[in-house]
């Protein structure tokens, strides 16, 4: 597992999401205010609020905000109490502030705002996965090397149902499909060669150009084994017949089986499903997800370090970076989606335990 260097001028960190809001959406006109005190007289005290302006009248404030909240507390299944008795708009404030407090507890970085859409006062949820500065590159030959080592082939079919499942029906690109963004700086690599072998004679350039060799042929025979659904229609029963018995391969059944439960939750849930809505400044260079996600040959040696290189000097160039977001908006018009980003909050740290087993095979 790599990351992207810290001065690639990326503002998107780990850091708690901005607030997002639709293109046709504005913030409403009441809006939470400073933090309330600590709690050492050991009183629950209200949100504070402050006005931003003219607050909406009573009556249509609260009948759309109180249909909202209907809508949302029945999709992530909790209530909200002791709103009954106070004055507007505390009670859409107070009511705003225990949402906040369930959502938290979720375990997702789901942050709920009060808009104002077409007049009506709403409530509105942006979820977001923080990749962070990480780039998730699945080595696929040292898969290759334990297939041929005999008495790992139990555990080689494993890792191959996983990865054929992050394929096929994840969509995770293969550096040998020519429609990637990977397969470009593969490319890239040979042609340097190609034009100019004898002025790269030295031991580095030989063994470069033998990894791009190997990176290229067993890469096609991975790409074909992977993409096999022989794998998938095969994987319960493998998980089933598996006995491990050393730390490693406990771990391979980890997580094939984490693979195996993610895949009967979301079969054709794609990686990118939620990483191409977000807006960005105009004229700003972004790095979009499919080129920190993808299948590699390795993560090591005097190939990949060069093809590493490349990648980072083209996202040193870019501002923004594609990442999971999810905006939802709840009322009558709409259908919000009670997992929010279930689906990456479970896939992301799977692909980073997979990359840790791959690179450390014996």
């Amino acid at each position: 597992m790599q990351t992207i260097p810290k001065n690639r001028g990326i503002r998107k960190g780990d850091g708690k999401a901005a607030r997002c809001t639709g293109s046709e959406k504005t913030a409403g006109n009441i809006s939470a205010g400073a933090a309330p005190a600590d709690g050492f007289l050991r009183q629950q005290f209200f949100p504070l609020y402050e006005s931003t302006g003219k607050v909406p009248k009573r009556g249509k404030a609260e009948t759309a905000f109180f249909e909202s909240l209907e809508i949302l507390t029945g999709v992530y299944g909790f209530t909200i109490t002791g709103i009954e008795d106070k004055p507007y708009p505390l009670n859409i404030l107070y009511a705003h502030h225990q949402v906040e407090k369930q959502l938290t507890a979720s375990g997702q970085d789901i942050e709920v705002s009060i808009v104002k859409d077409n007049g009506a006062v709403k409530l509105m949820t942006c979820c977001q996965y923080a990749t962070g500065t990480t780039l998730y590159y699945i080595p696929v030959l040292p898969l290759y090397k334990l297939i041929k080592e005999r008495k790992h082939r139990h555990t080689a079919a494993l890792l191959l149902s996983v990865c054929c499942y992050l394929y096929r029906n994840v969509c995770v690109p293969f550096y040998r499909d020519d429609y990637c963004f990977i397969y470009y700086n593969y490319e890239c690599m040979e042609g340097w060669f190609d034009e100019d072998m004898e002025g790269y004679a030295d031991r580095h350039t030989d063994i470069t150009f033998k990894e791009l060799r190997q990176a290229k042929h067993y890469g096609d025979i991975m790409h074909r084994k992977i993409y096999n659904p022989y794998h998938l229609a095969d994987f319960q029963r493998r998980i089933a017949a598996y006995t491990p018995n050393t730390a490693m391969e406990y771990e391979c059944l980890s997580v094939a089986k984490r693979t195996f439960a993610l895949m009967q939750d979301y079969p054709e849930r794609s990686i990118f499903k939620n990483t191409r809505n977000q807006e960005f400044e105009e004229g700003e260079d972004s790095i979009a997800a499919e080129q920190y996600i993808s299948f590699v040959a390795r993560t090591d040696g005097a190939l990949y370090d060069q093809i590493a290189q490349m990648v980072n000097d083209e996202f040193n160039e870019c501002g923004e970076m594609q990442i999971p977001t999810l905006t939802q908006l709840f009322d009558a018009e709409n259908t919000p989606d009670p997992q929010g980003l279930d689906f990456e909050y479970r896939l992301f740290p799977l692909i980073n335990d997979l990359c840790s087993i791959l690179n450390n095979l014996p």
